[in-house]
């Protein structure tokens, strides 16, 4: 994983699981290959991305539904696993 120019400091990034939920976050890193970025990219999620956690699974391994701007995603717990965040 190399973090992206601009993308911020990610030694206080965690995981999309693990993060607090109704705080604006981050993406800071995004681990995994060529396809995985893609698929968030059409997603409208990539690294510098701005959302807030809405409901997170709270370990219980769901899906964490996070909200993009006026958008509202569903992002499963092996996705949300290998995206890193930072408080804003």
């Amino acid at each position: 994983m190399t973090p992206r120019p601009g993308a911020g400091d990610f030694r206080d990034a965690s995981p999309l699981t693990a993060a607090p939920t109704n705080a604006p976050l981050r993406v800071v890193a995004i681990e995994g290959g060529r396809g995985f970025h893609h698929r968030l990219i059409g997603m409208g999620l990539n690294v510098g991305s701005v959302l807030t956690v809405m409901h997170g699974a709270g370990g219980g391994g769901g899906p964490t539904l996070i909200a993009v701007g006026d958008t509202r995603l569903a992002i499963g717990h092996g996705m949300a696993e290998r995206i890193l965040v930072a408080k804003v």
